[in-house]
């Protein structure tokens, strides 16, 4: 029976119960269980309504708690890591900022054909400059950010730091050589190329990046390989500082280490599981990172449009400013008050304790999977 889809297997429940049967599954699908492991959990489930002769919510529940809590059991420790990353692939984050910068040139482009006529060259180098700049600088923080979570720093800081100065670079020629001068460039050509560019992105040669699976029982062997590699996935997954990490660490230190001297047999694997299911485990006391990594992700927009701003109030306070820079600037001062407003401690509180309530449903879930 696990190996029908769960639709085939919704379908064998009494009428009374199908209901709560999709519930049951989209819970399960919502926590991110794939198609063979919700048939599985829906099949025992029905077993187990025949066996007892009661009804679905009677035996098990809200489908949706109960959903949840069977998926933080079924899901492997590689789905639970693979569940704190919010995209798992860097072709993604460049397919995402193509899309973005494809639209915009297609919005603008569009805008500018009309108000100036669509053979007239009214695009200049300068901004040409801006848009390489901006892109490259937008695209290379993502990716730094993307392999800090990653736990591959080196790469993190290779690629930012390399792809920030090379999309300055380029911009600093393209604005040099081209100058103020209008490229030739007519405006019906701008949305078209926006248009490719975002059609573009849905061909790029798509490929998984999980993470390897390194986490058997004979995988590390080596207790220094072992300690390490927890700390690179708690400083990178978890957002701890080395200080923090190695905190976090020092009780099971010490513990090996007194095992050790007794003489003990087990492996290091075997005693405390495999680097992946022990971080995941000392997730739960990850309160300060939690705190500090919601903080940069609202500050950050804000420094950006701090530095835009510069450019910007010049430009909306001029006696001949346009209703588009009054419109821009009162966009940029909502967006500005809504995040500012969101920065109340009340805010992070909530986030906080939610993250940390799931974490430890993941870890209790965990524990039952070993259990069954």
């Amino acid at each position: 029976m696990a190996s029908a889809e769960p639709n085939d297997i919704i379908e064998l429940y009494p009428e009374s119960d199908r209901q709560w049967a999709q519930d049951f599954n989209i819970a399960m699908w919502w926590k991110e269980l794939n198609d063979s492991q919700c048939a599985a959990e829906l099949g025992k489930a029905l077993d187990a309504i025949r066996d007892s002769g009661q009804s679905a919510e009677e035996l098990f529940g809200d489908p949706a708690e109960f959903g949840e809590a069977r998926a933080f059991a079924r899901l492997t420790p590689q789905q639970l890591a693979d569940s704190e990353m919010p995209i798992n692939s860097s072709l993604l984050l460049l397919a995402g900022l193509g899309l973005v910068v494809g639209l915009l040139c297609t919005g603008f482009g569009t805008w500018v054909a009309f108000r100036d006529g669509w053979m007239s060259n009214s695009w200049h180098f300068w901004q040409l400059a801006a848009l390489t700049a901006g892109t490259g600088i937008a695209l290379s923080g993502h990716l730094w950010w993307f392999y800090r979570l990653k736990g591959k720093f080196a790469r993190s800081w290779v690629l930012g730091l390399s792809g920030i100065a090379v999309s300055i670079a380029a911009a600093v020629l393209i604005a040099v050589f081209g100058g103020e001068e209008a490229m030739p460039l007519p405006n019906w050509l701008a949305p078209i190329l926006g248009i490719a560019l975002a059609v573009g992105v849905f061909w790029l040669p798509w490929n998984d990046e999980t993470e390897p699976v390194r986490g058997g029982a004979c995988a590390f062997t080596d207790p220094e390989a072992w300690f390490v590699e927890t700390t690179r996935l708690l400083r990178g997954r978890y957002g701890m500082r080395s200080r923090e990490a190695a905190s976090a660490l020092e009780p099971a230190r010490e513990h090996w280490s007194t095992m050790s001297m007794e003489g003990g047999g087990a492996s290091i694997a075997q005693e405390f599981g495999t680097p992946g299911e022990f971080a995941i485990g000392l997730s739960v006391n990850t309160g300060t990172a939690l705190k500090r990594r919601w903080l940069l992700r609202r500050l950050l927009p804000l420094a950006v449009v701090g530095l835009y701003s510069f450019s910007l109030v010049p430009e909306a306070i001029a006696p001949d400013r346009s209703g588009w820079d009054i419109f821009f600037a009162a966009c940029l001062l909502i967006f500005v008050a809504v995040t500012l407003y969101e920065l109340r401690p009340a805010n992070r509180a909530e986030y906080v304790e939610s993250k940390l309530a799931e974490r430890r449903a993941q870890v209790r879930g965990m524990e039952e999977g070993r259990d069954e």
